[in-house]
């Protein structure tokens, strides 16, 4: 974008010069010196005018050179005719130097060519015929170099301070939004470091339970078959679930099983305690659960405990005092949790948004299993999580 406004400006500014050049010669040579007074012969001024108009079309480029370049001319122009020209040809082009070296270069520079601008007009006006004495000359620098080439210079240095605070304004915005998705990459590779490890407990249990299993299999499968069938089944059913559980490990990132907690991980018939613990606090919770309990592959059991977990902790944290409900739906192929809670009053909490960890946290764990995952604020000014975690996925 700023690579299209700057060849937007180029062409802009070889319009303005472009159209300088043209006026000059057509003035000249048509209009008998209408706009513009050009004293000596037509081998002078055809390049004059040409040398004070079509350097503008490289000003920004060269700010300070293409000052010089037009002063220059001017007072070496008066100098070998010993006449100053006159007229908006040269007042044109003077103040729009003077206004892009202020605009575009740091301060010293911008003195520098300020210096040169009043030098070369000078000398123009020490060598103008109208200009009979001190006084006249006085006058004459007074009003045209120091009001209106002041002016243009003091424009040139408030436009080349705005632009400069856009600028940095755009960059400050550039640095808080890579920031804001550094926080948030680190925030998502965190909380898939904290999955891996549940996870890695969840199938360590689940190859634990299945030693167990043929062990007593081993023993009582010459007195008792049928007791040794069912303890291969069990051993069939758990292993299925760890082969699935061990390719969602897989599939987020390898963790180390050094660091995992080896406290059992919460599964969904925890949710009583973990709400009777939230109204312990002094939080109004609602718990309802809809359709028939069963048991599920222990990653989505406790993905759904930590969603639920953490939707509490959120309506706790930045909604203290209001209501909470949370649904939990059976469904022939679905698990639904639903946490929501009323909007929070202004002398218990913000009601803010929770942006962090918490809400990637949930997210993650629901792409995790190919579900869907939603937390907005609703109409009347509360907040829910809404989850969806597909059974059939699971093996």
């Amino acid at each position: 974008m700023r690579r299209r406004v700057e060849l937007d400006q180029d062409l802009i500014d070889w319009v303005v010069a472009g159209g300088l050049a043209i006026w000059g010669q057509v003035d000249q040579w048509l209009a008998g010196e209408t706009l513009t007074r050009v004293h000596g012969s037509a081998g002078t001024a055809v390049p004059f005018l040409l040398l004070v108009s079509l350097p503008l079309g490289v000003r920004r480029r060269w700010p300070l050179g293409v000052l010089c370049v037009v002063m220059g001319a001017i007072a070496l122009d008066s100098a070998v005719v010993g006449q100053a020209a006159q007229g908006a040809l040269l007042l044109f082009p003077m103040l729009i130097v003077l206004y892009t070296v202020a605009a575009h270069c740091e301060l010293w520079r911008a003195l520098f060519g300020a210096a040169v601008a009043f030098a070369g007009y000078t000398v123009e006006s020490g060598l103008d015929r109208e200009v009979a004495t001190v006084g006249d000359l006085v006058v004459v620098e007074g009003f045209f170099f120091v009001f209106l080439g002041g002016c243009a210079w003091v424009t040139g240095r408030y436009a080349r301070s705005r632009r400069l605070e856009a600028r940095r304004s755009e960059d400050r915005a550039d640095r808080a939004e890579r920031d804001g998705a550094e926080r948030a990459r680190l925030a998502v590779s965190l909380e898939r470091d904290r999955i891996a490890r549940e996870l890695h407990d969840v199938i360590a249990h689940s190859v634990s339970l299945m030693g167990i299993q043929a062990g007593a299999a081993e023993r009582v499968l010459q007195r008792d078959p049928g007791r040794a069938i069912d303890a291969m089944r069990s051993i069939q059913a758990t292993a299925r679930e760890s082969v699935g559980e061990l390719r969602r490990l897989l599939g987020i990132l390898h963790a180390d099983p050094s660091t995992s907690e080896r406290a059992p991980q919460p599964d969904l018939s925890a949710l009583d305690q973990l709400v009777e613990q939230t109204r312990a606090t002094g939080a109004v919770v609602e718990f309802f659960v809809e359709g028939s309990r069963r048991h599920l592959p222990p990653g989505i059991e406790l993905s759904a405990y930590r969603i639920v977990q953490e939707g509490l902790t959120n309506a706790r944290k930045h909604a203290p005092g209001a209501r909470t409900a949370v649904h939990v739906i059976y469904r022939r192929e679905l698990l639904e949790l639903r946490v929501e809670n009323d909007a929070a009053s202004r002398s218990h909490g913000d009601g803010a948004l929770d942006t962090g960890s918490g809400i990637i946290g949930m997210r993650e764990r629901v792409v995790l299993y190919g579900g869907t995952f939603d937390a907005t604020r609703r109409r009347d000014g509360g907040f829910c999580v809404h989850a969806v975690l597909p059974i059939e996925t699971a093996p």
